[in-house]
């Protein structure tokens, strides 16, 4: 088995360089169904494509961490001036700029942010715990402001992903929404709880990242012990969260239902063998999204990277897997 090296996150550029290597090793993971990957790419959107969306955004994510850093001198403090929905934004805008694959990593930049958020501030008040970080998430959410919703809805229209789900009264294509935000005081906790029943990374920000940090980090932590393997625990990460949440992405694309089959199978016959590998390619094959589709479960996974299953039983067979997607 290899040696892991520990490496103790010492300042915000430490920090920055986790966000990085976070980022490009969930990209790397191979084979993701309905995903972009290293060997897959859709029509319009390249691997390649993701590589420059991460690249552009690394400048806002330490430019992020350090106002954070700056800002903060206590838990008591209001965490307004983080301006959460300023870097959604500032990140969104820069993601286009810099490649023409359409929006790849919108998903990405809301899951990251408030975790990044909340590491920074961890790591200057030196609170070593993760009830201290689920208290600190909790709150950076909480204390984020209407001016921090529009600006998301200016980077949700910059990458023009859908919305947010199934919102009526803020819709993203109406033009009055954002009177009505400013208005109503529809802070950003209270426009992901509108959608949360629609969108993981709505449920997340009206949880306090629950899946991440009670079901993800655990998990990390356990499995990637008995595997020691970054791309196994990559993909099968993946499989994972698909197996215990449906994902806002396949509901869009194939329905609820097919989602809810492909939940049940996964959680019946966990995937990791070499007969398995007929799931993974006809998920790919019947699951491919275009650019502008954000894929949820990848984003929830940035964060647990080092995850892994240790699966053992060849018992997924083929009749089973056609009758999911025929």
């Amino acid at each position: 088995m290899p040696t892991i090296k520990a490496i103790v996150t010492q300042s915000v550029n430490d920090l920055v360089r986790c966000i990085n290597l976070s980022s490009l090793l969930e990209l790397s993971g191979w084979p993701k169904p309905g995903n972009v990957h290293r060997t897959k790419n859709f029509p319009n959107t390249r691997f390649e494509h993701f590589l420059a969306g991460i690249a552009a955004i690394q400048p806002n994510f330490k430019g992020f961490c350090e106002t954070v850093y700056n800002s903060i001198e206590s838990e008591k403090d209001n965490f307004s001036s983080i301006e959460l929905g300023l870097f959604f934004k500032e990140a969104a805008n820069q993601m286009m700029k810099w490649q023409s694959g359409g929006n790849v990593l919108l998903g990405h930049i809301l899951i990251l942010a408030p975790l990044a958020a909340a590491a920074t501030i961890c790591l200057k008040l030196n609170m070593k715990k993760i009830e201290n970080f689920e208290f600190i998430i909790k709150k950076v959410i909480e204390d984020a402001t209407v001016k921090d919703t529009v600006n998301l809805y200016d980077a949700i229209k910059t990458c023009n992903p859908g919305g947010l789900g199934n919102i009526e009264k803020y819709d993203i294509n109406d033009e009055n929404s954002y009177k009505d935000i400013i208005n109503d005081n529809i802070n950003l906790k209270k426009i992901f709880e509108l959608s949360k029943e629609y969108d993981l990374i709505s449920n997340e920000y009206a949880s306090g990242f629950n899946i991440i940090l009670k079901e993800g980090l655990p998990y990390f932590f356990d499995t990637y012990e008995k595997c020691k393997d970054i791309n196994s625990t990559i993909v099968n990460t993946y499989l994972k969260l698909l197996s215990t949440h449906l994902d806002t992405l396949i509901i869009r694309k194939a329905g609820k239902e097919t989602d809810s089959n492909l939940t049940i199978l996964l959680r019946s016959k966990p995937v990791q063998n070499k007969a398995n590998r007929e799931l993974l390619n006809l998920i790919k094959k019947k699951l491919k999204v275009s650019s502008d589709q954000v894929q949820i479960i990848a984003g929830l996974k940035k964060t647990d990277k080092i995850l892994q299953v240790s699966f053992s039983e060849n018992i997924v067979e083929s009749d089973i897997i056609k009758r999911i997607f025929n």
